[in-house]
């Protein structure tokens, strides 16, 4: 059975350590009654006939010194303990133990665990020499500290409450920092996703378009098949983009899940721009979704880096497994001088990279002799 939130709050003590400043609500309710207060004050000492107004006057500073506890609740308990001390030379003890007695509200609501556990020694030897006076005796002094105890009670709830307020403000800020980093991981990964996807395409019709003037009708024939083709999948990259908010578990938009039908169709696209693709795949019998998706999201980066960089001659593609692992391997040749005809944002590598640590592998990407050589291995459990 849980408890309610005052309890639990009232159980982490944690906030007795540190002094926690008065609400706005708190302190206006706190300026209204201590003017209150002090206009009484004022009225009762020039209406007294029956004194000199010497303890009227004392009544009013002890009265006064509460707006100390605006500042300071170390001031304003310090102030009237000295009162409280100077009150009994002067017979003045009973009016000055009721303010010091009022003031446990105050001193539990403001104050540190040490400056309460002071006041409570104050309040108890104050109590003990209340009682042994003739004047008041200790039932009175008995009052005084009922009404110290049960002002004291009032102000631990206001603490707590406090408390418990900077707690949810604070759960509240963290719970609107997770949103707005679920908010920017998701704006990450539509980027990723129009990387992936949006500029892969463009790029396959970038090259292709340059083959539309070329003399040979087979290479325009070829090359307008193969920029209509991709402009279909660019259109249904699109519509993966709209929907891929509403479904996470979307398989990556262009090539299939099965690492090796993957394999076939990124060669398909190869072998359609002039490379000769040497093909070594295997299925994956054992090999979970997700393993299907990172070679499929792999395999399209490595396409793009191919048609943009890659020399003319072979690129070879390899799908293997052992029996924790799989791999996927992607080699080309390195061109003598690269091309700047067509832009790199230059960010596919560690886009891949981060794709596979985030199912656990490992990526190596870089230059091998003349070639480039990316290698994914992912594992199978």
């Amino acid at each position: 059975m849980s408890n309610g939130p005052h309890v639990t709050a009232l159980r982490d003590r944690s906030w007795l350590r540190a002094t926690t400043p008065l609400t706005r609500v708190e302190k206006t309710a706190f300026v209204v009654l201590l003017l209150a207060a002090v206009a009484l004050s004022v009225i009762s000492t020039v209406t007294d006939q029956r004194s000199d107004g010497t303890g009227g006057l004392f009544e009013l500073v002890v009265t006064a010194l509460f707006a100390l506890y605006l500042w300071s609740a170390a001031a304003g308990t310090a102030s009237l303990g000295a009162a409280l001390v100077l009150s009994f030379p002067a017979g003045l003890s009973h009016q000055t133990f009721l303010a010091f007695a009022i003031a446990a509200l105050c001193v539990v609501r403001l104050g540190t665990g040490a400056l309460v556990l002071g006041y409570s020694a104050t309040l108890t030897v104050a109590a003990v020499v209340v009682a042994r006076q003739p004047a008041s005796g200790p039932s009175m002094a008995i009052g005084f500290v009922v009404v110290a105890i049960v002002l004291g009670g009032i102000g631990l709830l206001l603490r707590a409450a406090q408390a418990r307020g900077e707690r949810l403000d604070e759960q509240l800020e963290r719970s609107r920092e997770r949103e707005q980093a679920a908010a920017a991981l998701e704006r990450r990964r539509l980027a990723g996703d129009l990387h992936d996807g949006i500029a892969h395409d463009l790029t396959v019709i970038a090259l292709h378009a340059q083959l539309l003037d070329d003399p040979d009708d087979a290479v325009r024939q070829t090359a307008q098949a193969t920029i209509g083709v991709t402009a279909r999948n660019a259109l249904g990259d699109l519509r993966y983009l709209i929907e891929i908010a509403a479904d996470e578990d979307s398989p990556t938009p262009g090539f299939a899940s099965d690492p090796a039908a993957a394999v076939r169709e990124a060669a398909d696209t190869l072998t359609a721009a002039g490379y000769h693709v040497d093909v070594q795949a295997a299925p994956l019998p054992r090999a979970p979704r997700r393993v299907g998706v990172v070679f499929a999201r792999v395999l399209r980066e490595s396409l793009t880096n191919v048609l943009k960089h890659a020399a003319p001659g072979t690129v070879v593609l390899i799908v293997r497994a052992d029996e924790t692992h799989a791999e996927l391997t992607v080699r080309n040749a390195l061109p003598a001088v690269r091309r700047e005809d067509i832009p790199s944002a230059g960010t596919g590598v560690a886009r891949m990279a981060g794709l596979v640590r985030e199912v656990g592998g490992e990526l190596r990407a870089g230059r091998e002799a003349e070639d480039w050589v990316v290698v994914a291995r992912v594992p199978l459990a």
